[in-house]
């Protein structure tokens, strides 16, 4: 991956950490408990720390393929937030939106040699 492609990942993760922390948010908002979401935005938050000390290494893996992915997940889990106002779903959705983001950092997770 190119320095660029690096720093347009990192900063796409960022913007996914921000997201997580407006679910949780929402979630207390509906009453719910945010506890995994802040989990996942926790080791969301390590790996982003691990990718930026390690930003002059090399990463394995094709920064086109990744983002691809990484996009399509965000779509889908933004698509599964916004539908969480209906409470009977919540905790299947709830669950859907942290099973892309665990995809997403499992992704991210073998980008480092």
């Amino acid at each position: 991956m190119t320095h660029e492609e690096k720093l347009e990942l990192v900063n796409f993760l960022i913007f996914l950490r921000g997201k997580l922390q407006s679910l949780a948010i929402r979630l207390i908002l509906l009453g719910e408990d945010p506890k995994k979401v802040d989990e996942a935005e926790k080791r969301l938050a390590k790996e982003i720390n691990k990718l930026r000390i390690n930003m002059m290494l090399d990463w394995q893996g094709d920064a086109a393929e990744l983002m691809a992915k990484l996009r399509q997940s965000n779509e889908q889990a933004q698509r599964h937030v916004r539908e969480l106002k209906d409470a009977q779903q919540r905790t299947a959705k709830l669950a859907n939106i942290l099973g892309l983001i665990d995809r997403g950092m499992e992704s991210v997770a073998g980008l480092l040699v």
